[in-house]
């Protein structure tokens, strides 16, 4: 079981998990609900743009290869809705450029497919807890 020192946690902090995958979503969910998150979930950039107008998120979580916008686009278009929004890009078909691209358009993280959970916990602990700074 993954469990997170208190200090690294982000009390109240609400996690927005992106990816056309019901199996990724669903088992993201699960993880962060598991170490202290609340989290929300959407299957693409237009759920994803809903939950972010009626909810408060601390942190876009969005896979790259979705239908319809990407996910560098919905970082794009997030941060325009909310420019304080930290974002992190997940994607199984990275390169340099997709990378590069991601932090122009607006990421704070990009993370390579397949992860394992202590990572993706441990860089989502690391972004919330600079939030708070």
């Amino acid at each position: 079981m993954i469990s997170l020192p208190p200090e690294t946690r982000a009390a109240g902090s609400c996690i927005l998990v992106v990816d056309d995958d019901d199996g990724v979503r669903e088992n993201l969910a699960e993880l962060f609900e598991l170490v202290g998150y609340s989290v929300l979930t959407a299957a693409n950039a237009t759920e994803a743009m809903e939950a972010l107008r009626n909810r408060e998120v601390d942190l876009l979580l969005t896979d790259f290869r979705m239908p319809g916008p990407n996910g560098v686009e919905l970082i794009e278009s997030a941060r325009r809705a909310k420019p304080g929004l930290r974002a992190v890009l997940m994607t199984a078909f990275g390169d340099t450029f997709t990378e590069i691209e991601s932090v122009r358009r607006g990421a704070i993280g990009y993370l390579n497919k397949p992860f394992e959970a202590d990572e993706i916990t441990g860089l989502v602990a690391r972004i919330l807890a600079l939030k708070r700074e």
